[in-house]
């Protein structure tokens, strides 16, 4: 019986290409869609901040963001995002600089600025080109005499420290008694022993004043008593222990008695463990 339609069934030859279609994929299918490269960028003009409070450098440059659809990740403000994140960066660096080294800075951000990096959380890469670092005249002029201040007050905080030293010394091993301080005399006059007897009313004296002196601060008593029931503690292993007494006296007698007794000691600022907020309520 014929059927009422064409034959449309392939033949053999037909059949086995059909075959052959459907093992062997197409060219075509090997490749995976990639959208186009969508580039954007903004100028932008913003202060940042330096190591000292209140100098701030000033910072131009564009901003150059491009989206990355295959992350599958969004924003609904990219250039804010991307804008946000380079001078997030920018900042990190600037805030360890001080306002003299303006030109290494423009050069580091050039550097590290160029760099494409992902905004976290989003579909967003940004960077930065031309890249330029300013600094105000009247700015650049304050930040010279502030690095000014800190080298004179290094210097004389430093001459005070070594005087401490040098009378703590003299009052507490040397003129302590008659006999070693004129052992003291002899070592550092060639041991004129004549010339020492001579003047062993004068050292006498000497002694004598230097154990009149008013009785010592609580704080200096506390770290001779130590150092004497430790006397083979080296220079730094001293240091050490005075951080030690006065984390100490700051958990248990508050910052106050900590700070009083850093300054009596002379231990260097920012060295001797003392913050408000370990003191564990202490008072």
């Amino acid at each position: 019986m014929s059927r009422p339609w064409p034959d449309f069934r392939p033949g053999p030859l037909g059949a086995v290409k059909s075959w052959w279609r459907r093992r062997v994929p197409k060219k075509s299918d090997d490749y995976t869609y990639v959208p186009p490269v969508s580039s954007h960028q903004q100028e932008f003009v913003t202060p940042l901040p330096s190591a000292v409070y209140g100098l701030d450098f000033q910072l131009r440059m564009n901003v150059v963001w491009r989206f990355d659809l295959a992350t599958g990740l969004r924003h609904n403000a990219p250039k804010s995002a991307a804008i946000h994140h380079v001078v997030q960066r920018a900042t990190e660096i600037s805030g360890t600089r001080m306002l003299v080294h303006h030109a290494a800075l423009q050069v580091h951000l050039g550097d590290e600025l160029a760099r494409e990096q992902q905004v976290p959380g989003t579909h967003v890469w940004a960077r930065a080109e031309q890249v330029k670092v300013e600094v105000d005249d009247g700015d650049l002029e304050m930040a010279r005499k502030h690095i000014e201040l800190l080298r004179s007050s290094t210097f004389k905080l430093a001459e005070r420290d070594i005087e401490r030293q040098e009378i703590r010394y003299l009052r507490d091993e040397v003129l302590t008694d008659v006999g070693t301080a004129t052992i003291w005399w002899l070592q550092r006059n060639g041991y004129r022993v004549e010339e020492a007897v001579r003047l062993s009313g004068e050292l006498a004296e000497l002694v004598r004043i230097a154990q009149q002196q008013p009785a010592k601060h609580w704080a200096e008593s506390l770290v001779s008593s130590v150092e004497k029931a430790l006397p083979e503690l080296e220079d730094q292993h001293r240091l050490e222990l005075q951080q030690h007494l006065a984390k100490a006296l700051s958990v248990y007698g508050g910052s106050r008695i900590a700070a009083e007794f850093a300054d009596q000691v002379g231990l260097p600022a920012g060295e001797q463990g003392v913050h408000n907020g370990q003191n564990n309520g202490h008072k």
